[in-house]
């Protein structure tokens, strides 16, 4: 998501800054329990954890001490109760040392038994690394090398990646299986017609608590087109949370960021860090459970997810919106070369025609080359509806 107002980053899954660029130093997040449970100086100093709850995020958090150093780590919560199916992973990033004698290659090999690593194309180093390469045209970035890093390899896969997995259940088994730490996810859950999950909406819960899930109203920010209100033809985000405490949450018109002035699709995501986290495996085979877990007000949600259907609405407004683009900027043109080539279409094309997928559809050009008939168009060539 490219735009400001969606503030989401547009550099990798588990980062927020570009490779090559160094990261800006985190906020520390304050840690506020609420008395549940505290844990006394005698068990901290005997290692004993004990539960309590983190009022920024509603998550639990444990509090464990080696007699020296108290760590602080935060919980995810599940909704056992909710549909696994209701939200899709879009973006997922973890790191792991490679077992002996193997190095980064290794990494990609068996990641290509989940997903297209292909076209890889090395970059500046990142993240502390020493190396990376971005591969699958945006889909993903792995980073390695670097003394203080002994042997850590970094693997992040962004919307287009995580469209390609199909096997969600198999790839946490195999993190599991080589103990892979995940450093981010971020589980989504779309309403094409936005029927249940709409900007009102969300700012009807927040107002009414729907997002207070730890006894406390966590913070928000309105982007995007807000002075226009329900006429925005270019979308508007609500923003639940501060990310710099690891957990955040958007609710935005993603039709209308894709380019459809008038689409009614929203788009709810919850985004996790796992610094001072953990982020269990499970996620992963069950999305929909973390998302309803993740606030009061997504315990509702129950509308199965389809990667297939996400991907052919997107594209279809991507691949929409590109060829309105071509119009504007090259229709008369396209019609003085008719002229000229007496109305040989094939040879005006071979003149216009690139290798490449335009930046706005290619997100979605992983499917939609494989099978372009998810793009709907009329006989004469305009679009559906």
């Amino acid at each position: 998501m490219q735009d400001q107002y969606i503030q989401k980053p547009v550099g990798d899954a588990g980062e927020d800054s570009a490779c090559g660029e160094a990261p800006a130093p985190p906020e520390v997040s304050r840690v506020v329990t609420t008395g549940r449970k505290i844990a006394t100086q005698e068990t901290m100093a005997r290692g004993e954890s004990a539960l309590n709850v983190d009022v920024e995020t509603g998550e639990a958090i444990s509090i464990h001490s080696d007699g020296k150093h108290i760590k602080i780590t935060r919980h995810l919560i599940a909704d056992s109760e909710a549909n696994p199916g209701i939200a899709l992973i879009d973006a997922l990033a973890f790191s792991l040392i490679p077992p002996d004698d193997e190095s980064y290659l290794w990494v990609i090999d068996q990641m290509r038994s989940f997903l297209d690593v292909e076209n890889i194309v090395n970059r500046n180093g990142c993240f502390g690394f020493k190396h990376s390469a971005r591969f699958g045209d945006g889909a993903g970035l792995i980073a390695w090398g670097g003394d203080s890093q002994r042997g850590r390899v970094y693997f992040s896969i962004q919307g287009k990646g995580c469209s390609m997995v199909e096997d969600w259940h198999g790839l946490a088994d195999w993190l599991e299986s080589h103990r892979a730490g995940i450093k981010r996810v971020d589980v989504a859950h779309d309403d094409f017609d936005g029927a249940n999950v709409s900007i009102l909406w969300a700012v009807q819960q927040y107002e009414g608590g729907g997002f207070n899930a730890g006894g406390r109203q966590p913070s928000h920010g309105i982007f995007g087109d807000w002075l226009s209100g329900e006429d925005s033809t270019k979308g508007r985000t609500v923003g639940i949370g501060n990310r710099q405490s690891g957990k955040y949450c958007r609710i935005y018109e993603k039709g209308k960021e894709q380019g459809d002035g008038s689409s009614p699709w929203v788009r709810a995501e919850v985004e996790w860090r796992g610094k001072d986290r953990v982020i269990p495996y499970d996620v992963l085979r069950q999305p929909g459970n973390y998302l309803a877990g993740a606030y009061p007000c997504f315990e509702f949600l129950s509308t199965l997810q389809s990667r297939i259907k996400t991907v052919a609405k997107g594209g279809q407004i991507a691949y929409e919106k590109a060829v309105e683009n071509a119009r504007m900027l090259s229709g008369r043109l396209v019609n003085l070369m008719l002229q000229v080539h007496g109305g040989d279409a094939f040879a005006v094309a071979e003149c216009l025609r690139r290798d490449g997928i335009p930046a706005r559809v290619e997100p979605y050009s992983y499917h939609l080359i494989r099978n372009p008939e998810l793009i709907e168009i009329e006989p004469n060539g305009s679009k559906q509806g």
